[in-house]
């Protein structure tokens, strides 16, 4: 078998497949990275002995997008965006011819393509094409995020890619909502298969009465995406009203320059810096889970959130945001509470309650983790995709 993978920003596709690697201890397995990934959790830890990595070094359209991205000036940022554009379907050709000769070479039974979101970095879908180009390799075309809308301008090019990539076998969305943007934004007519994450399995969890003031901890890379300011503007909204009882961790990198500024001057503009603590990356993040009363997630898009799930397995509950697979995984008052809007207020209101009922926490923390030992361990993920492996039905 051989893996594909490209995600620019290290995060939850890669811990999904750093995840299952193991599961495939039976098969023979290629591990194809582009060199310029970040690969701290991918490669966090050692990879089995069946699995042989190659990190590739051909460009890719990301390269060139990420090149344009650092010219300051404005006309020299214009003039890359514009050769970007031009260069991007040019590329895809080349990465097209690449794989398609190393398929040859090879001669995969199977391919396995992690993908972030689609069409994403577009090598995932390059491997894709190859592949249904040679005709007898078995496609599994695993998205984890929300399909975006072609760009106007691509649409006439992208509506034939798509087609081309409907011969895949099938794709595996990591959430229902994932399948159905698959199908209603992008058109896909091939069969869309559900497989939701899943995680190892620790010791249960211990839990603690939830005492005042409450912590709350907030996975995720720091950007726009992510929507930190959304948190810190619900502080300020308690704060204005001398409420101070809510305490929140952020674990995550930067990825949007001056990002982490803005939220640190946000946090003092409004009072509330003190209650606020920044980690950066942290290697070891399923040991923080117990340390807190319950987790954070206010991102604007969603597939299906590993934080929720490495929440739900150390008995935490959580506050999100109600995107993409979200809902999949939060009963609302029951295993976590689910924000209708991104207002700070709605925010503000729920944590108003819970300063007043902090006993609650503690009996959504044990519902969530009972969902997750029914529903969400690596060992019913694995299985899944051996059955899909076995089956006729990415054929």
């Amino acid at each position: 078998m051989i893996v594909v993978t490209e995600g620019y920003v290290a995060g939850g596709a890669d811990r999904v497949l750093a995840n299952l690697l193991p599961c495939f201890s039976e098969m023979q397995i290629k591990l194809l990275v582009n060199h310029n990934l970040d690969t701290s959790v991918l490669l966090g830890q050692s990879l089995p002995s069946n699995v042989n990595l190659w990190k590739y070094s051909w460009l890719t359209p990301a390269d060139i997008g990420n090149w344009a991205a650092t010219a300051t000036l404005p006309a020299v940022k214009l003039g890359r965006r514009i050769l970007s554009v031009l260069l991007r379907y040019p590329v895809d050709f080349f990465l097209f011819l690449r794989f398609l000769r190393y398929f040859k070479k090879t001669k995969p039974d199977i391919l396995f393509i992690n993908n972030g979101g689609y069409p994403g970095g577009e090598v995932c879908r390059m491997a894709a094409i190859a592949a249904v180009a040679l005709g007898d390799i078995k496609i599994i075309h695993v998205i984890h995020n929300m399909a975006d809308r072609p760009e106007k301008l691509f649409i006439p090019l992208e509506f034939i890619i798509d087609r081309i990539i409907e011969q895949c076998g099938c794709f595996v969305a990591v959430s229902e909502a994932v399948a159905k943007s698959l199908c209603q934004i992008r058109k896909l007519k091939s069969q869309v298969v559900t497989i939701s994450n899943g995680l190892q399995t620790l010791d249960p969890p211990i839990y603690h009465e939830c005492k005042i003031p409450l912590k709350f901890l907030q996975v995720g890379y720091l950007g726009e995406t992510k929507n930190q300011k959304l948190s810190i503007m619900a502080m300020g909204v308690l704060a204005r009203q001398g409420i101070k009882g809510i305490e929140i961790t952020f674990a995550g990198k930067e990825i949007d320059d001056g990002y982490l500024h803005g939220l640190k001057e946000l946090a003092r503009q409004l009072g509330v810096s003190e209650q606020i603590h920044f980690m950066g990356f942290v290697k070891d993040i399923e040991g923080l889970y117990p340390q807190f009363d319950a987790v954070l997630l206010t991102s604007i898009v969603e597939g299906m959130p590993m934080c929720i799930l490495e929440a739900m397995r150390a008995g935490r509950p959580v506050i999100a945001t109600n995107v993409g697979g979200v809902s999949e995984l939060i009963e609302h008052g029951k295993t976590g509470c689910l924000l209708k809007s991104l207002e700070p207020d709605e925010l503000a209101g729920i944590w108003k309650g819970l300063l007043e009922n902090p006993s609650v926490l503690k009996h959504m923390g044990v519902r969530a983790y009972e969902d997750f030992m029914k529903q969400f361990t690596l060992n019913i993920q694995a299985n899944r995709y051996l059955e899909i492996f076995d089956s006729e039905v990415c054929n």
